[in-house]
């Protein structure tokens, strides 16, 4: 297997730093905008979908926090290489710290909001008197088994006390890294710094690999009886492609993640294909985060705007009250902007109505 060289590596570390930051970008200016909704109280519209916005908000809040995750197993930033100490720092604590952080706490927190807030639109509003703060409660709590067994994964070298160098196989399955690889720690010790106490890279142990899988497996059942729910009770061909589209997505996502997690353990870190992989996981990663956000935050923030514009230019042409239901769906039909756009066709420059 061609053995990559430490600024190739340097390099994929970099790129997976910039994807993670484009995330906490974009996760951010979602969190404001749906915070600026979720607080206003002079916009029609926005009080109409006011149900689910904090809830939009803390889902992105914590698809930022599972973007900075990312960095965690960067050897870059905290290897033996690394550019803000020399010989780096305590790899093994940043590679445990890293499986229960990510894969036990935002992941799947981030994941079960998603879940939960298609959950509520298939209910209706009078579902629950205080729908947000149950959707965060009821996340948390479903987490807590999948947190729980990850910790264990990240923990399970320090809880039990095997050989791993002499099995492999028992290395892949528990071990959060790689200590083996002294070689890559050459040119930091070459500089008196003290990489040879610091010399372990990050890998993907079975066991989180097969919690995760786990965790996936249950969530994309009650993902897809979800949204086939919402696909079955709309009336609006677009909005059912646009479920459609959304189960394809999440689903492929989540399945590339975790296949190029479970390949890792067939190579070491600085081969070509646990790189390779490596990267790929974090794009599919990406893929999976940017696809919710943009289906259950930043489209209907878009769709609120534009329904806010009508309601305005509504209210200047003389029209009556805001037309009446208003879901809060967080896949937002675009038949209610329809509405709002036929509703506003109807009233006449100096706000009488036409008779038909």
């Amino acid at each position: 297997m061609l053995v990559l060289s430490q600024p190739v590596v340097d390099g994929i570390d970099w790129g997976v730093a910039g994807v993670a930051g484009c995330l906490l970008l974009v996760s951010a200016v979602g969190a404001l905008l749906a915070f600026r909704y979720s607080s206003s109280k002079r916009r029609p519209v926005a009080r109409e979908f006011n149900y689910l916005w904090r809830v939009r908000a803390f889902t992105e809040v914590l698809a930022a926090a599972y973007a900075l995750t990312h960095l965690l197993r960067l050897q870059v930033l905290w290897g033996p290489a690394s550019i803000l100490q020399d010989g780096g720092y305590h790899a093994t604590t940043f590679c445990r710290v890293y499986i229960a952080a990510t894969y036990g706490v935002f992941e799947p927190g981030f994941m079960l909001l998603a879940l939960f807030a298609c959950l509520y639109s298939v209910q209706g509003r009078d579902s629950a008197k205080h729908p947000n703060f149950n959707i965060v409660l009821f996340s948390a709590a479903f987490s807590l088994p999948s947190c729980a067994a990850q910790l264990v994964a990240a923990l399970f070298t320090r809880i039990v006390d095997l050989n791993y160098s002499r099995n492999r196989m028992l290395g892949r399955l528990f071990a959060a890294y790689d200590k083996s690889l002294l070689q890559h720690c050459d040119t930091a010790a070459a500089h008196g710094s003290s990489a040879a106490e610091n010399c372990a890279f990050c890998v993907f142990p079975l066991l989180s690999t097969f919690v995760s899988a786990a965790f996936a497996a249950v969530y994309l059942l009650a993902f897809w009886l979800v949204t086939q729910r919402i696909a079955a009770t709309v009336i609006n061909k677009a909005l059912a492609r646009r479920v459609r589209v959304l189960q394809i997505s999440v689903t492929t996502w989540i399945g590339i993640s975790l296949a190029c997690r479970g390949c890792t353990v067939l190579f070491r870190p600085f081969d070509l294909g646990f790189e390779a992989l490596r990267a790929t996981h974090v794009v599919a990663v990406t893929a999976l985060v940017g696809t919710l956000e943009f289906f259950l935050v930043l489209k209907p923030v878009w769709d609120t705007h534009v329904a806010d514009r009508v309601v305005k230019r509504m209210e200047r042409q003389g029209a009556g009250c805001l037309p009446q239901p208003l879901l809060p769906n967080p896949l937002y039909p675009p038949t209610e902007l329809q509405l709002l756009e036929s509703s506003a066709s109807t009233v006449r420059p100096h706000g009488e109505e036409d008779r038909v």
